[in-house]
């Protein structure tokens, strides 16, 4: 059960990440968020490595860690924060929940992990969930066509990522250097991109979003802490699939702290009961 804790601590601090995300994004943009989110990370974990730092280094584990930092504290979380500014926090993290499904099946081809018919009907489950939350009617649907597909390629991003980390871990079993090493990869990418493309006016921390931003990389440093640790322990599917609920925490929490932004419907809680339930069928049979 150590695992699966880990695991849905993981899940409960992404939900929360999430609204601060949100908030920090009223008078922000996502690429500030991710690279405040980022910032702090490095900070803070650097700090726990130099007080209790890995036991051996092996090269090969830290480039799997460093991939792993670049699928997911970049590429996926640039992709995650577009797309809660563009489709609210709700919407956006119900998809993105889907990613369970990537890495379980990256999983099974780089990972050799066994595929079973359980996968098969959570992937049914994970398919109709996107399908139920991003279908609409009239002027919404247009912009679903195309920003449908952020979320998508983030739970994507996730998905690689997840193999890449179990790879490291496997290689260096020490959480705190592991997110480390993500987390200094996705703030290096970020600034290098923002420099070669000469845009580093995107980058807009105002007194309003610092606390939000800051608070959020806070909540993300725990919750990467514990996913590093559920998976130096356990399987990419199992501990993949858990942290996938993620989607159910964050719509309670949307409930609580974000009516005046967020619209909630049934549509939006089934899709995300469905990929849930997707989630749940491949992790537990």
């Amino acid at each position: 059960m150590y695992v699966e804790l880990l695991s849905l601590l993981t899940a409960i601090g992404f939900g929360f990440s999430s609204i601060l995300t949100r908030w920090g994004m009223r008078d922000s943009n996502p690429i500030t968020g991710a690279m405040v989110g980022s910032l702090v990370q490095v900070v803070l974990l650097s700090a726990l490595v130099a007080v209790n730092p890995p036991a051996e280094l092996n090269l090969m584990g830290v480039a799997y860690f460093a991939c792993s930092g670049l699928f997911a504290s970049a590429l996926g979380r640039l992709l995650n924060y577009t797309s809660i500014q563009r489709l609210g926090v709700s919407m956006s993290s119900t998809i993105i929940g889907s990613s369970p499904l990537f890495s379980t099946l990256f999983a099974a081809v780089f990972l050799a992990e066994e595929v079973t018919p359980s996968i098969l009907v959570g992937t049914v489950l994970v398919v109709a969930g996107v399908a139920i939350t991003s279908s609409m009617k009239g002027e919404a649907k247009s912009l679903l066509s195309t920003a449908i597909l952020t979320p998508i390629l983030a739970a994507a991003a996730y998905g690689v990522s997840s193999v890449f980390r179990k790879l490291g871990v496997n290689l260096i079993p020490h959480a705190p250097f592991g997110a480390m090493i993500g987390a200094a990869t996705s703030l290096a990418s970020f600034s290098i991109y923002l420099v070669a493309t000469g845009q580093l006016g995107l980058f807009k921390l105002t007194p309003g979003s610092r606390k939000f931003f800051v608070s959020s990389g806070l909540v993300v440093t725990v919750a990467w802490l514990c996913m590093y640790s559920a998976f130096a322990l356990g399987k990419v599917s199992v501990v993949s699939a858990l942290i996938g609920t993620s989607p159910l925490f964050t719509l309670v929490l949307s409930l609580v702290f974000l009516r005046d932004t967020e619209r909630l419907n049934m549509r939006t809680a089934l899709g995300c009961l469905s990929i849930v339930a997707g989630a749940m069928v491949i992790t537990l049979f």
